[in-house]
């Protein structure tokens, strides 16, 4: 079996299969059940999930994911510029939704505990 590409996500790994099943390549998805059992951050051997298939259909299954292995950059038309307009609707955000932002927290507890102290 020759390794064929390392998918970095478990949908990934549902759709490259579906693709190789849907051409009938056999395949084989080393640390496959091991990476569900460890989830979170990738070690290479450890928790990784690699793509391998025979030796016979190695250039099938590239050909077949070569959108995986080698993808092609999109261009996206970015706007970094600072606007008014950007810059007053982040204002207006951090003043309505202040909350989200962690910092010092009213202490409930605290709180009770003074009144009754002051009992």
């Amino acid at each position: 079996m020759i390794p064929i590409y390392t998918p970095q996500t478990e949908s990934e790994v549902a759709v490259i299969s579906s693709m190789l099943d849907a051409y009938e390549i056999p395949y084989f998805i080393r640390g496959g059940a091991f990476s569900k059992l460890y989830p979170g951050l990738q070690i290479k051997d450890y928790n990784t999930q690699t793509v391998m298939v025979p030796a016979e259909f190695q250039e099938v299954a590239r050909e077949l994911l070569i959108d995986f292995i080698q993808p092609q950059p999109q261009a996206i038309k970015r706007d970094s510029k600072a606007s008014i307009s950007r810059i007053f609707r982040v204002c207006v955000e951090m003043i309505l939704a202040g909350w989200v932002f962690t910092g010092k927290r009213w202490n409930k507890n605290a709180r009770e505990d003074k009144l009754h102290s002051d009992e």
